[in-house]
């Protein structure tokens, strides 16, 4: 059976949500891929032969090959739900439809189509705020809490944009945390929500908009930011630039979600990837612009800045820190992306594609890090290229996503299984 878990979107997709330069950006895209879906648009027609539905929107629609669409309002109920997009023309797109439903499909109300989103719900809310937890009950269903609003007192419109973050266990209302927390300090309980000191907001952050690391440096200004998302019903990676005008090698790497745990009954083991932050006026943590530099992210095998569990093994005590790991071609530490293994690899004459392995900061390896395939390679392909011609891989395909590392024109790059399922 066809896996609808695991999809991808991008700002340059038609009708895609953009994060500019206002604090909230983030929330507002967020709201789109994980919750409501985007690209709202009325079919015309909608029909039906030899298990196919081809839907017909005149005025041109917003869908692509592979891409997961919500269709709905169709009083034959083959018709309707969440479909991959089989091929598209400039007014028409097909799927795949089980069935023999009466064609052309007939309606009480009207027929529509959207992207579909993860399938995520938001249970609070406010003002730049927000909450997400995965629905699927398979999942310990910790939260992720976000504050995408400006931050009061001392801050201003023109400094830095931003979202503090964080894993929480539950919540009683958007402001009230509830159990266990991750990122913590048992001796500064509300640091990565509150203001520590002047100039210091928070802890682990996600930005959309900086000049230098310091928070209080600027926003870059106005314009479009470029940003990627994918991810299934529990686990999503994000990547984002800090200005307008800049690709792949403007893009920070995010992350959250549940991990594959080794251990049964794991109630703990979501991650969090971020932007470690704790200072906003000196070097320590320094990040450049227009995205992450030194340390920061996915690509580094074994670096721990940034990534947090919820808690360790035990479940029981504080959060631990994680480094990601996998197959060490090079006796040290790894870039994915940027290995020394020859592409092709001369024996298979294939792209290498291998697990994502968690490890907490204390040894123990703690699981995998779904959909996410490291690479021994260096960047074999142009950014956002989707293969399907692995070796070992077959009817997989993958999307590979640079991201910034190292400096702010050099990149490392992450392939992405956007066929599903993850788990």
């Amino acid at each position: 059976m066809t896996d609808l878990t695991v999809k991808y979107f991008n700002s340059g997709m038609t009708g895609a949500p953009q994060i500019s330069n206002n604090w909230g950006d983030l929330v507002t895209m967020l709201d789109a891929c994980l919750v409501n879906g985007f690209a709202l648009k009325a079919i015309d027609t909608l029909t039906f032969a030899d298990g196919v539905a081809t839907a017909t929107i005149t005025a041109g629609h917003a869908y692509q090959p592979h891409q997961v669409v919500l269709v709905a309002g169709a009083e034959q109920p083959e018709y309707n739900g969440s479909f991959r997009v089989l091929t598209t023309t400039m007014t028409t797109f097909t799927y795949a439809v089980t069935g023999t439903p009466v064609s052309p499909a007939t309606t009480t109300t009207n027929l529509s189509a959207k992207v579909a989103p993860l399938g995520w719900e938001k249970p609070f809310a406010g003002t730049g705020k927000a909450a997400y937890r995965s629905k699927n009950p398979q999942s310990p269903q910790n939260i992720l809490l976000i504050d995408d609003s400006l931050k009061t007192p001392g801050y201003t419109t023109t400094w830095a944009k931003w979202a503090n973050v964080g894993i929480v266990e539950d919540l009683s209302d958007i402001d009230t945390i509830v159990g266990a927390q991750a990122p913590y300090d048992p001796n500064n309980p509300t640091q990565n929500w509150k203001q520590v000191q002047t100039g210091q907001w928070g802890w682990y952050k996600w930005y959309h908009g900086r000049t230098s690391g310091y928070d209080n440096s600027g926003d870059s200004g106005g314009g479009n930011r470029n940003w990627v998302l994918i991810g299934d019903d529990r686990l999503f990676f994000l990547f984002c630039t800090n200005a307008a005008g800049y690709g792949w090698y403007g893009r920070s790497s995010y992350c959250f979600g549940d991990i594959s745990g080794f251990k049964p009954g794991d109630n703990y083991c979501t991650v969090l990837c971020a932007d470690d932050l704790y200072w906003s006026n000196s070097s320590s943590g320094y990040s450049s612009y227009p995205g992450q530099y030194n340390g920061y992210g996915l690509v580094s095998s074994l670096d721990f800045t940034g990534k947090v569990l919820l808690r360790n093994h035990t479940q029981l005590g504080n959060p631990v820190r994680f480094g990601l790991t996998s197959l060490n071609t090079n006796n040290g530490q790894q870039i994915c992306g940027r290995g020394p293994t020859p592409f092709p690899n001369g024996a298979d004459y294939s792209l290498w594609l291998l697990p994502t392995y968690v490890r907490q900061e204390d040894g123990h390896m703690r699981g995998i890090l779904p959909g996410m395939l490291w690479m021994p390679q260096d960047r074999p392909y142009s950014d956002q290229t989707i293969v399907d011609n692995v070796v070992g891989q077959s009817g997989k395909r993958f999307l590979l996503v640079r991201t910034q590392y190292s400096s702010e024109t050099e990149g490392a790059q992450i392939a992405f299984d956007i066929t599903g399922p993850w788990r």
